[in-house]
């Protein structure tokens, strides 16, 4: 067999390997983050942590499922009509932001609150303009 066969069977491999390996990552299975076991801090430690050492941060704690307690500061919608929560973490400016996957109206301003999501890190923010970066929790659920 010639070398430039050789050649384009390995090419042709390599492409269905990596065909079938995206097949595999598109149709894998959301993980169920309501049921999930999480890490449990509340908003003020994890913030505290993603400013003093953002890097070690982002190792442990992102893509993972985290359960942060604190009280609510603001709630809103995004543009996709999901219902958006703001916890207070003593850092003026600064929250954890968790977008809830289900509607939920009886969530007020003051209200101590747990919330269970996947942590996706911090945001740079604007230092120019004196806004800090907040922590984001996506696919979040009321923790009971």
């Amino acid at each position: 067999m010639g070398t430039a066969k050789k050649i384009m069977i390995t090419f042709c491999l390599l492409i269905l390997i990596g065909v079938a390996a995206a097949f595999y990552l598109w149709n894998k299975p959301h993980q169920n983050v309501a049921n999930a076991a999480a890490v449990k801090t509340n908003a003020v430690s994890l913030y505290k942590v993603f400013k003093s050492d953002s890097i070690a941060a982002n190792k442990k704690f992102t893509q993972q499922v985290i359960e942060v307690s604190g009280t609510v500061n603001r709630v809103s919608k995004n543009q996709q009509n999901q219902t958006v929560v703001l916890i207070s973490t003593n850092t003026n400016g600064a929250y954890i932001n968790c977008t809830l996957e289900q509607d939920s109206k009886n969530i007020q301003p003051g209200q101590l609150i747990n919330i269970k999501g996947i942590c996706n890190g911090i945001g740079q923010g604007d230092a120019d303009l004196g806004i800090k970066g907040d922590v984001y929790l996506v696919r979040c659920y009321l923790d009971q």
